[in-house]
C-alpha cells in the first residue's frame, strides 16, 4: 500500500491534475517528424509541428528556439519582425518577407517566415547556415539531425535526463518517421512510426521508444520505465518498419520529444 501511495505521490509531482484540463490540439492523423536533437527526435512545438514549407525549407516556431535552443526571442507586433539572439548573433525576420539582418547585415532567403495558428513560424536554414551550429541533413528523408549540444538546454531535454535511468541503450538503433496522438473519454495516447535501423532482429523488451510530454504550464509526463500501463515492445524484425503506442498524458502539451534507442 505505501508503494501504491508513493507511486501516485510521485505521478502528481511530475504532472499535477486540473479541473479545467483543456483537449489535446495535437494532431490525430499522421504527422512526419522532420527534427531531431542531440538523441531526441521533436515530435510536436506548440501550436504546431515543425513542418516542410514549399521549397523543402524547415520551419519551427519562434517560441521554440528560445524554449529549445537556448536563444533570446522577441516579437513586434506592429512589424511583424521577430528578433533572435543565439550563440552570440543577432537575427531580424519579417512575416512572409524573404528578407532578413544577421547581424544587422541584410541577407536574402530562399524562403519566408509564416504565420500558422497565430504563431510566427521561421526557417531553421538561416540559423544553420550563419552560426557554427553543428548538423546533418538527411536529402533522402528529409530530415534534420543537430548533433550540437549547446543547444540542448529546453527543459524537455533536462526533465527527461532526470527521469532517465537506463544504462548502455544505443541511440539511431529506430528512426521515428511520424506520430499521431488520441485524446478521447480521457484515455491520452501517441502512436509513433519507427524502424528498426539496426541490421539484426530486436528482441522483445529491447525496443527503447519514450516520449516525454512538456506542458505549458510547466509540468510534464514521461513514460516511464516502471508504469505498467504500456505493454512491453514485441519482438521487431530487420529494417521492420511498425507503430508503437504509449499511454501518455497529452492535453495542453507545449513540447513532445521521443528517443529511438536499443537496450542492452
Amino acid at each position: 500500500m505505501k508503494k501504491l501511495l508513493f507511486f501516485i505521490f510521485i505521478l502528481l509531482a511530475v504532472h499535477p491534475l486540473s479541473s479545467t484540463a483543456a483537449k489535446s490540439s495535437l494532431p490525430d492523423k499522421e504527422t512526419p517528424i522532420y527534427l531531431k536533437m542531440d538523441k531526441y527526435f521533436i515530435l510536436y512545438t506548440q501550436p504546431s509541428a515543425p513542418f516542410l514549407d514549399q521549397q523543402g525549407r524547415l520551419l519551427i516556431p519562434l517560441r521554440s528556439i528560445q524554449d529549445l535552443m537556448g536563444g533570446k526571442v522577441s516579437y513586434n507586433h506592429n512589424t511583424k519582425t521577430a528578433t533572435v539572439e543565439i550563440l552570440s548573433n543577432s537575427f531580424d525576420l519579417t512575416i512572409n518577407s524573404k528578407t532578413a539582418y544577421v547581424n544587422k547585415k541584410e541577407v536574402k532567403m530562399d524562403t519566408i517566415p509564416v504565420l500558422k495558428n497565430e504563431a510566427m513560424f521561421l526557417p531553421l536554414r538561416l540559423f544553420l547556415d550563419h552560426t557554427d551550429i553543428e548538423y546533418k541533413w538527411d536529402n533522402d528523408l528529409k530530415f534534420l539531425h543537430i548533433t550540437d549540444k549547446r543547444v540542448l538546454v529546453g527543459k524537455p531535454f533536462v526533465n527527461f535526463t532526470g527521469n532517465d535511468f537506463t544504462e548502455g541503450h544505443v541511440d539511431g538503433a529506430f528512426h521515428l518517421h511520424a506520430f499521431k496522438a488520441r485524446d478521447s473519454n480521457g484515455s491520452t495516447s501517441i502512436s509513433i512510426k519507427a524502424e528498426n535501423l539496426t541490421g539484426k532482429t530486436v528482441p522483445k523488451r529491447k525496443t527503447d521508444i519514450q516520449p516525454l510530454v512538456q506542458f505549458k504550464l510547466g509540468g510534464f509526463s514521461v513514460d516511464s520505465y516502471t508504469r505498467p500501463v504500456n505493454k512491453e515492445a514485441p519482438e521487431v524484425k530487420i529494417g521492420q518498419t511498425f507503430w508503437i503506442k504509449k499511454t501518455i498524458g497529452i492535453y495542453d502539451a507545449s513540447y513532445i520529444i521521443a528517443v529511438g534507442r536499443k537496450a542492452p
